[in-house]
């Protein structure tokens, strides 16, 4: 039976799931309803202990308050005051005030003794069980020895008075009423002692001492200290008595501000006790009632064994239960597991596989297994059709007229083709646009993804419209689609339009692919299909001049098929070539957009012959200018023809040679300056080494130079903003006036140093430069 549920793994957990849930559930059920019958017993004792002990602080209260009121009248009757004061009297006096006090004593049964002690003459007056002759007489004088202290007793308070040293017995209660009622006196004090009887309170105590166990039970009198003044029952006192008193002062505490309270725990040697504790008004007294745990909750106890045996019964019966209900579920799981085939115990996938958990997982793994299978195979068969639905439709496409008419409609029968037997046609051919960056970001598999992308959006978008179709991959930089008006519809080029732009703003939305279409005429056979496949092949390489996302059709490139020819206007090609000699790059540039703007209309065959035409001329006036200059300049343009081809509209061919063009414009601007500024700094330094000469001038600079003064000169104001004479000019002065700062030479001697021969243009320069004569600038600077 073990071996038999060991290999059921399944049927073994819902077994144990239901039994586990059932006894945690009873378990959970039956601990929160015993904490609750706890909590409730603990507060029902507790609520009746503070009954007890209201009752027991009533009749404390009630007896203190009647001995205050026969203190104070025995305190001020007449017949007793003479005991109090005066040193001496007579027999007779004394005799008298004994009388009283002995009345008194008479009169009220609870009276255990008076005494009045005379301060004075040190003198003790008792009656009763302290009078003379009595047992207790001696402990009238150990009283008196606490009434002479310093120390004063309590005034107006029952105080437990133990003389004969039994722990937890009390001989007497005392009342004290002291002679001054202000400040402690430092020396002896008459004073007035009423004493009761212990019995009152034992008997309060006793009386209400009712207890499941009394034994083990118990009501008892504290002081402040914790120590046990008196117990309600006989062997009631806890063997460790100052443990008890200790977990009230912790517990407690000694503020006022719980009168009542109630604690847990363990007191010495005995078991864990359920204390109840409450403060007594207008005293120190604490009233304690200690009770076994286990006593408290007894009731309890005897409720938590009947739980455990209903839970016993009805766990059994749950177990029982159970087993019929999961073997009843389990049926279904193991004819499954039989029609599969797996046998009891077996928990793999199949043959070689990783073992699992239970049958379920066994089945489910056996499932996953199968279906990976299924769907791997019909991958595979959809592969397979799809594979060869394209060569069908590239063979259609591509060599149509080799097909009879039986094998034509064979063709769509046994592919499924979504197009009209009887026709008409038309082929689009889409391509992607910026096909060679297409390719660099993409590879292989993602580009056969792309396609089979375009040929699912396109049929979905079509089917709903007048036309069916069809997409062929042709195994190269575009795909073919075959069009067809659906059966009994009738459609225009318009329609098809429509349809076309709807599937490129799709793609271009979800793919960010840009695409152009190119549609064919009609044909009404299938004969017909590959030639107006050439057609739209033909006519797809207009997308030059049309750009990309065009939609090419038949009638846009209509006019531009019959210009036949085209020749560059000779003065077009004569702007670009002078025009970038003499480095005029905006008439470079206008002729460019001149000669690309009339290639707008011809044949695409002779746009690509214009536009390889237009770069010769640009290489060719390059090289025209290298071959003139001693240093050539840095312009490659040895591929730029294929980049010119290689560039899928008239836009960017247009940016490509204007961009040539400034760069050639911008190089040779760079070379000319770079020219300008050796032949200008070779000017300055001609002049700075001839000032002296009076002969120097324009034409002897040029011809030093061998170049034209006119050249020269225009190149040097070009650079300098001045011109030739002027720069020699300012050069003279200059060395004039330093030679006038430190030289001693002569007006005239400086004058013909600095190569004038001419005395008044020499003033009238230096006049106009430096605001003074040369005179009066040298007599100004040798006065500084």
């Amino acid at each position: 039976m073990l071996q038999a549920y060991k290999s059921k793994k399944y049927l073994t957990r819902m077994l144990l799931s239901v039994s586990v849930l059932m006894m945690a559930v009873l378990i959970f059920a039956s601990l929160a309803l015993q904490y609750n019958a706890e909590r409730s017993s603990v507060r029902m004792q507790q609520d009746s202990s503070r009954k007890v002990m209201n009752q027991i602080q009533y009749n404390v209260s009630y007896m203190t308050e009647v001995l205050n009121n026969l203190a104070l009248t025995l305190y001020l009757d007449p017949n007793i005051m003479p005991l109090f004061t005066l040193p001496s009297y007579d027999e007779m006096t004394v005799i008298r005030s004994m009388n009283s006090l002995k009345q008194a004593y008479l009169s009220s049964s609870f009276l255990h003794s008076i005494v009045v002690y005379n301060g004075f003459d040190d003198q003790l007056y008792p009656v009763g069980q302290l009078g003379a002759n009595k047992p207790e007489a001696g402990m009238a004088d150990r009283l008196a020895t606490l009434l002479k202290r310093e120390e004063k007793l309590p005034r107006m308070k029952l105080i437990p008075m133990n003389f004969s040293g039994q722990a937890g017995q009390v001989d007497f209660f005392s009342l004290v009423v002291y002679q001054n009622f202000g400040a402690v006196n430092s020396g002896r004090e008459s004073a007035l002692v009423v004493n009761i009887k212990p019995e009152w309170l034992y008997d309060n105590l006793q009386s209400v001492n009712v207890f499941d166990d009394p034994a083990r039970s118990g009501l008892f009198l504290l002081d402040a200290g914790g120590n046990v003044i008196m117990s309600g029952g006989g062997g009631a006192i806890p063997a460790d008595a100052g443990r008890l008193g200790e977990a009230l002062v912790s517990h407690a505490g000694t503020g006022a501000a719980e009168t009542f309270g109630s604690f847990t725990g363990k007191l010495g040697e005995d078991g864990k006790q359920l204390v109840t504790y409450m403060k007594l008004r207008d005293s120190d007294w604490m009233i304690v009632s200690v009770q076994p745990y286990e006593v408290v909750l007894g009731g309890i106890r005897e409720m938590r064994a009947t739980s455990i045996a209903v839970i016993i019964v009805v766990l059994l019966l749950g177990v029982a239960l159970s087993f019929l209900i999961a073997h009843k579920l389990y049926r279904p799981i193991e004819r499954l597991i039989s029609q599969i085939g797996l046998k009891p115990g077996e928990g793999s996938a199949g043959e070689g596989g990783p073992r699992v958990g239970d049958e379920l997982s066994a089945v489910a793994n056996v499932y996953s297994s199968m279906l990976q299978k299924l769907h791997w195979a019909s991958s595979e068969q959809d592969k397979q059709k799809r594979i060869v639905k394209n060569y069908h439709l590239r063979t259609l496409v591509a060599n149509s007229p080799s097909l009879s008419r039986a094998e034509f409609e064979d063709n769509i029968a046994l592919n499924d083709l979504q197009i009209d037997p009887n026709g008409p046609y038309r082929l689009v051919v889409i391509k992607v646009d910026g096909y060679a960056d297409y390719v660099r970001g993409t590879t292989s598999g993602q580009r056969s993804l792309y396609s089979f992308a375009i040929a699912n959006i396109a049929e979905e978008l079509m089917e709903p419209g007048p036309y069916r179709c069809e997409i062929a991959d042709m195994r190269g930089d575009h795909v073919a689609m075959l069009v067809s008006p659906a059966a009994g519809t009738s459609a225009d080029t318009e329609a098809l339009t429509q349809l076309l732009r709807g599937i490129q703003e799709v793609v271009g939305s979800y793919y960010k692919l840009s695409l152009s279409m190119t549609v064919s005429g009609s044909c009404d056979s299938h004969v017909g299909i590959t030639e107006r496949y050439g057609e739209a092949i033909r006519l797809s390489q207009y997308k030059l001049l049309l750009g990309h996302r065009a939609i090419i059709t038949p009638e846009a490139v209509d006019e531009r098929a019959r210009e036949a020819e085209y020749e560059f206007p000779a003065e077009a090609e004569k702007k670009l070539v002078e025009s970038i000699r003499a480095n005029h790059p905006e008439e470079s540039e206008r002729a460019v957009e001149l000669m690309l703007d009339r290639l707008t209309g011809c044949q695409y065959d002779h746009i690509v012959h214009g536009i390889l035409h237009l770069v010769d001329l640009l290489k060719s006036a390059v090289r025209d200018l290298n071959r003139n200059r001693i240093v050539s300049l840095p312009v490659d343009l040895g591929s730029l023809s294929r980049e010119a081809l290689e560039k899928e509209t008239m836009e960017d061919v247009r940016e490509l040679i204007l961009g040539v063009c400034r760069e050639v414009h911008d190089k040779l601007s760079r070379a000319d300056g770079d020219k300008n500024a050796a032949l200008t700094d070779a000017i300055k330094e001609m002049i700075e080494a001839n000032y002296k000469d009076s002969n120097l001038s324009l034409q002897g600079i040029a011809a030093m130079l061998h170049l034209t003064p006119a050249y020269v000169g225009r190149i040097f104001k070009t650079s300098e903003f001045v011109s030739v004479g002027e720069y020699m000019n300012e050069v003279r002065l200059r060395h004039a006036q330093a030679y006038l700062e430190t030289k001693g030479f002569s007006i005239k001697e400086v004058m013909e140093l600095v190569g004038y021969v001419n005395e008044s243009t020499f003033f009238k320069l230096f006049k106009k430069t430096f605001g003074v004569t040369p005179k009066e600038y040298r007599l100004k600077k040798v006065l500084e």
